[in-house]
C-alpha cells in the first residue's frame, strides 16, 4: 500500500470518527433536552393540578406553588414572559451561589441549568431582584432575554411576571442593554439594595446609558426592580439585560 493510500485510508478513518463522536454527542443532547422539557412540564403540570384543585382567583401565591417547593426546597419564585417559552422556577442556594449552573431541578447535573437568583438578592426585601439563565441556542431558559435587543419584541413582550410564595408580581421592562463584564466600570449586579437616591440614580443612569433603544418606560427611586441577565456572544464575556420595574397591581393567577 503507498503512503498516499494509507494518508488517504487515515483522514477517513478519523473524519468517520469524529462523526460518530459527534453524532453520539448530538443524541445525548437530543435525549437531555426532552428529559429537561419533561421536567418541567411536569412541573407546570402541578401548578396545574393546584389550580384545578382550587378555584385558581382566590388562590394565594403559598397555595399555587407549595407542591413546587415541596419538590424542591431551594425553589424562591416562578419567572414567565407570555407567548415566550420562558416559563421556569427559579432557585437560590446562598451558600452555593452557581450551584444550580448545570443542574436541574432536581439537582442532577444538566447543561441546561435552572434560572437561579442572586446570592445576594433576598427575595423578600432586595430593591433589585437578579436573576441568571442560560441563552440556550433552541430557544428556551432565558434565550427570550436576548431577544429584548429587538424593540419590536419588548414592544410585544413588555411585561414579566415573577411570582414568589409571598405574592404575585408583574414587572414592566424599562430597558435592555448589552454589556462586556470583563471590561466595564458598570457592576449591574451588584446592585441589589438602593440604599440611597443617588445609588438607585447611579444604577439606572448606567443602564439607560447602555439601552439598546429608548423605551420611553421609566423608573423613580422607591421602585422594585427585577433584572434578568444571560450570555450574550458578541463580548467574549458579553451579557444581556433587561431592567424592569414591579407594577402596583399584581397580576393574578390564571
Amino acid at each position: 500500500m503507498t503512503r498516499k493510500k494509507k494518508i488517504f485510508i487515515a483522514v477517513i478513518v478519523l473524519l468517520a470518527a469524529v462523526l460518530a463522536f459527534s453524532a453520539h454527542k448530538l443524541a445525548g443532547m437530543y435525549v437531555e433536552q426532552k428529559q429537561i422539557e419533561k421536567e418541567y412540564e411536569d412541573l407546570r403540570g402541578l401548578l396545574s393540578e393546584e389550580s384545578e384543585n382550587r378555584q385558581a382567583e382566590n388562590m394565594t401565591p403559598q397555595e399555587k406553588y407549595a407542591s413546587v417547593w415541596r419538590a424542591n426546597n431551594d425553589f424562591v419564585g416562578w419567572i414567565s414572559i407570555e407567548d415566550t417559552p420562558l416559563d421556569y422556577p427559579v432557585v437560590q442556594t446562598k451558600d452555593e451561589p452557581e450551584y444550580y449552573l448545570r443542574r436541574s431541578f432536581q439537582k442532577e447535573y444538566s447543561y441546561y441549568g435552572v434560572p437561579f437568583m442572586d446570592y445576594k438578592c433576598d427575595v423578600k426585601t432586595s430593591d433589585n431582584l437578579i436573576i441568571y439563565g442560560h441563552n440556550m441556542t433552541n430557544k428556551t431558559m432565558f434565550s427570550a432575554v436576548e431577544s429584548y435587543a429587538d424593540k419590536e419584541y419588548w414592544q410585544e413582550h413588555r411585561y414579566i411576571k415573577f411570582d414568589t410564595m409571598d405574592e404575585y408580581a408583574t414587572y414592566e421592562v424599562v430597558c435592555s442593554f448589552r454589556i462586556d463584564v470583563s471590561n466595564s466600570d458598570f457592576y449591574f449586579n451588584t446592585y441589589t439594595t438602593f440604599y440611597s437616591e443617588s445609588v438607585f440614580n447611579e444604577f439606572m443612569d448606567n443602564a439607560k446609558a447602555l439601552a439598546t433603544y429608548d423605551t420611553g418606560v421609566t423608573a423613580e427611586y422607591g421602585d422594585k426592580l427585577l433584572t434578568l441577565s444571560t450570555c450574550e456572544y458578541s463580548y467574549e464575556d458579553g451579557r444581556y439585560v433587561v431592567v424592569a420595574k414591579k407594577l402596583e397591581t399584581p397580576v393574578k393567577p390564571e
